[in-house]
């Protein structure tokens, strides 16, 4: 049975150490001891917090590494993994003397050297990176991580207050999930006790008092449901045999045929303080009877036994409805199976799990036993479906924050099995939708997803799945992504995915953005931008400048323009110099009547400087331009305090980042940035939008006019959208104002001749909104 508390770690020795391993059939130590005697020497004279020698604590790591099953290769390997960290020995040392393999996995537990462009933070999260590479080549390398974070929190006491609670965090948030992600459970629910002691010590308190309490109050309760459920286990009752206890009469009760299905054997677990607070705080089930405390597990010979062992258990007690879960037919992601059921027996509630031996390896061993296959060749662990995600998209996660926040929402989610419609079983976090599945399959269904069939009947792609849901995507030729199925996604994998299409989408667009900013700029000096790119000038004449190395090819160019990193006319000064006019006599003569004197050159990074360069050719306003791609950002974007129509007169600004914001000439915004450059905009010919405009028509009170201005919107096809009239004047007469959606400058102008014609109306105007 399961203790319940965190005991102190013996006091380790070689000795020790080499009987464990002997136990597990290794009879050549020998690169063991010779890993101990380099061990010793590399921490010789060192001393931990608590004040013992630094060597019991690889030792310690060692030892765990043994009782796990694992080959000497990593025995070696945890007694040296602080070793190149806390001596002067190296990587390359450690591969001369023991090689590769060893090396490579004291490397992969090994932290970062400090990097000084790296805060604290960002340093551990790169190690941790650094890791789950290594990890992903040789899982090894997280188990030896495991056992050393395992032994350094059975010691956390001697460490101060602040360190305690930052790695006790650090162990609960990542280390204890990985754990069990890797399917070993004893380690899993010891790192999360461990940490709940220090993370809330009344708490742990509390609930192991209670724990204490309930057992106290039926102290024979594990003993009793062992019995009953080995009774249930014997073979048939003979003459000479008492039959096993039973809730059903007797010609209900199921036997357990040993001769086919082999000998069942019964234990017992206890549930840790940390499981006891999760399930009666996070689940909202209360812990009020020792029942509540306690897993009784059920070990048959095969598969086959573990589905006969649940009939006999049904059989002979009542099943509590909704209890039971098949983890066999669908294992959980760390490959655990058995099948989870409770019964009534005699009045008591027992809970159970019945698996065969080999799936008990897995359970208590986890990755472990998936290992100890490999050796042999069939890599079953590279299958991990979580780690292939993980690796998948790590590598498209700059930010180390970013990484790890991801990382800690893939360990914590629950999850739920849904199928494709060829039958393949995928595991997703609850709450993940269809966007997350058409990434799991492929980025390229992902990019293209544009709806999802489930269960045969069409849900929207914020549909979050279900158990057992059948998924079909449905795709459209040209990619769909959205911005906003970045709140819409669960899994890393689909988000780093989305980010990295949504980045492309707008590099893509500043580069549009900054080739049209430049093109305008040139084509004022009389030049066309694409006669250049034609002729292969533009890397020679780049290279003239003076430019970051990213920005020193054509697109990095273009990028940095649209981003407002250079100015256009610096670039155009390097394609098509102006004429030097200091000799001017006219320009001197205009230089003295104004009193300016000639500014100094335009700098290559900053602001554009107000009235540089000269006007050209205009800058056509598009529907791509103005219409939001993908990455949610236009090229030219109209104001919305005078929400420019096709025909009205256009000046624009360029906003560093954003694009270049047009306004109507004579727009009160637009006069309030006189001072700024200016870009020359013009309509495309025959372009027609939805845009919305506000009138003002000022009438006289009479009566039936309201109706008459509403039939002339009706005639130029002119939907009001809201309206508001108010009287003024003592009440002769009244201010109407509307607003509406119109196509183009020509449709509004004829809505407004005919508002004008109508008898009674004193004036039609449109109206500008201030800016925010």
């Amino acid at each position: 049975m399961s203790e319940t508390a965190c005991e102190r770690p013996a006091e380790p020795s070689v000795t020790t150490l080499l009987a464990e391993l002997r136990d597990h059939g290794v009879t050549d130590t020998s690169a063991v001891e010779k890993a101990f005697a380099l061990a010793e020497k590399c921490h010789a004279g060192q001393v931990r917090k608590s004040g013992e020698p630094y060597l019991t604590h690889p030792l310690r790591v060692a030892e765990t590494i043994a009782r796990l099953g694992l080959d000497t290769s990593s025995v070696v390997a945890a007694l040296l993994h602080d070793a190149v960290e806390d001596s002067d020995l190296s990587v390359f040392d450690l591969t001369e003397q023991f090689g590769g393999e060893i090396a490579g996995i004291v490397d992969g537990v090994t932290k970062l050297g400090k990097v000084p462009y790296l805060s604290r933070q960002e340093q551990q999260a790169e190690s941790f990176r650094k890791m789950l590479l290594a990890m992903s080549q040789d899982i090894r390398v997280l188990l030896v991580k495991l056992a050393d974070r395992l032994d350094n929190m059975r010691t956390l006491e001697h460490m101060p207050g602040d360190k305690r609670q930052r790695i006790a965090r650090e162990t609960m948030e990542i280390y204890a999930p990985l754990a069990n992600r890797l399917g070993i459970q004893w380690i899993r629910t010891e790192l999360q006790d461990l940490s709940f002691r220090y993370l809330e010590p009344a708490i742990y308190d509390g609930v192991q008092s209670k724990i204490d309490g309930l057992f106290a109050g039926a102290p024979e309760f594990v003993a009793r449901g062992l019995a009953e459920l080995q009774a249930a286990f014997l073979p048939p009752a003979g003459p000479t045999t008492a039959p096993a206890p039973s809730d059903r009469p007797e010609d209900e009760r199921v036997e357990w045929p040993e001769g086919l299905f082999g000998r069942a054997s019964v234990r017992a677990s206890v549930r840790r303080p940390y499981q006891v607070y999760r399930l009666s705080e996070e689940q909202d089930e209360g812990v009020d009877q020792v029942s509540d405390l306690v897993t009784f597990h059920i070990i048959t010979r095969d598969r086959a036994g573990c589905y006969a062992a649940l009939g006999v258990v049904h059989g002979r007690f009542t099943p509590v409805p909704g209890r039971f879960r098949d983890y066999i037919a669908l294992p959980r992601q760390n490959h655990y199976q058995a099948l989870h059921t409770a019964v009534m027996a005699h009045g008591v509630r027992l809970t159970l799990q019945i698996r065969s031996e080999s799936m008990d390896n897995v359970a208590e061993k986890g990755i472990v036993s998936e290992w100890r296959r490999d050796r042999a060749g069939s890599k079953g662990w590279q299958n991990l479906t979580w780690l292939k995600s993980l690796m998948d998209w790590q590598g498209e996660v700059s930010d180390p924050h970013e990484f790890i926040a991801a990382v800690k929402a893939d360990l914590f989610a629950d999850e739920v099995f849904v199928f494709t419609p060829q039958g393949d079983i995928h595991t997703f976090p609850r709450g993940a939708t269809p966007i997350d599945f058409a990434f799991a399959i492929h980025t390229d269904l992902g990019d293209h997803c544009s709806a999802a069939r489930i269960n045969g009947h069409m849900v929207p792609l914020r549909y979050q799945l279900r158990q057992g849901d059948t998924i079909e995507i449905i795709t459209t030729p040209n990619p769909a992504v959205r911005k906003e199925w970045l709140k819409m996604c669960q899994t890393s994998r689909a988000q780093a995915r989305i980010k990295q299409y949504l980045r492309q989408q707008e590099r893509g667009r500043l580069r549009a953005l900054g080739r049209s900013l430049l093109d305008t700029e040139l084509a004022g000096r009389g030049r066309k931008l694409s006669d250049f790119e034609a002729q292969g000038q533009m890397a020679s004449r780049i290279a003239d400048l003076d430019l970051p190395k990213d920005l020193r090819s054509e697109d990095g160019l273009y990028e940095a323009l649209g981003a407002g990193q250079v100015t256009p006319a610096v670039v155009a000064d390097a394609l098509a110099p102006v004429a030097d006019e200091e000799d001017n006599l006219f320009k001197r003569v205009l230089r003295r009547m104004s009193g300016k004197k000639p500014g100094p050159k335009l700098p290559g990074f900053g602001r554009l400087a107000p009235g540089q360069g000269a006007p050209g050719s205009p800058l056509l306003v598009t529907r791509e331009r103005i219409e939001a791609g993908t990455s949610g950002a236009p090229m030219i974007q109209l104001a919305p305090c005078c929400s420019p129509l096709p025909g009205d007169p256009l000046i624009g600004y360029f906003v560093p980042g954003k694009g270049i914001a047009a306004h109507v000439e004579g727009c009160p915004e637009a006069l309030g940035r006189i001072a700024e450059r200016r870009l020359h905009l013009a309509w495309e010919s025959g372009l027609e939008i939805d845009g919305p405009v506000t009138l003002e028509v000022r009438t006289t009170d009479t009566v039936g006019l309201l109706a008459e201005m509403s039939r002339a919107f009706s005639h130029h096809g002119i939907n009001i959208k809201q309206a508001n009239c108010r009287a003024y004047d003592s009440g002769r007469r009244a201010i109407n104002t509307f607003q509406t959606t119109v196509r183009s400058l020509k449709q509004l102008s004829s809505l407004m001749a005919t508002l004008r014609d109508i008898t009674g109306v004193l004036a039609v105007e449109r109206v500008f909104s201030r800016a925010d």
